[in-house]
């Protein structure tokens, strides 16, 4: 699958670094990368977790050099009430293995709904079921990534009026 810009909104920038976002799917992994001005984030390729036979750790460390990132934002799966069920425990546990692997930081990011958005988008511009599950993953990480980027153009907008 190649590399497309899916997203329909303008992410706001990322503050002069490269940044990976990954949201862990128990089959597929998305990814989407922001660069420095670039206002699209950029859905990469979606990575087939159960072909990588327990190297996924080893295939984001590769994707990190080859694009040179700066940092990483994991997604980590929140039951709706804020809680942390199996699957964030399992992100958390892989948060871990990622930062060890990485000389990087890697961040967490709240990806409640991230995935419902991303069905309801691609349902907006006309994708079948079937159509949807080579771009679920990938549109997921997009999402992720503009909301992370979005509340940190805000700390920052709010750091700097503090300041000035």
């Amino acid at each position: 699958m190649s590399s497309i810009h899916f997203t329909l909104s303008e992410a706001g920038g990322s503050s002069g670094e490269r940044v990976l976002a990954v949201d862990l799917g128990e089959r597929r992994v998305g990814l989407a990368l922001a660069e420095p001005g670039r206002p699209l984030v950029e859905g990469l390729p979606t990575v087939d977790r159960k072909a990588l036979k327990g190297k996924l750790v080893d295939e984001i460390r590769r994707i990190a050099l080859e694009r040179a990132v700066d940092r990483v934002v994991l997604g980590i799966p929140l039951s709706m009430d804020g809680s942390e069920g199996p699957a964030a425990r399992l992100a958390r546990e892989f948060e871990a293995e990622l930062a060890a692997a990485l000389d990087l930081p890697v961040e967490e990011w709240d990806e409640r709904l991230t995935t419902e958005a991303a069905r309801t988008r691609l349902r907006e511009i006309g994708y079948s079921e079937r159509e949807m599950r080579s771009r679920l993953d990938q549109l997921s990480a997009v999402l992720m990534l503009e909301g992370w980027l979005r509340a940190r153009t805000l700390a920052d907008e709010r750091e700097t009026g503090e300041r000035g």
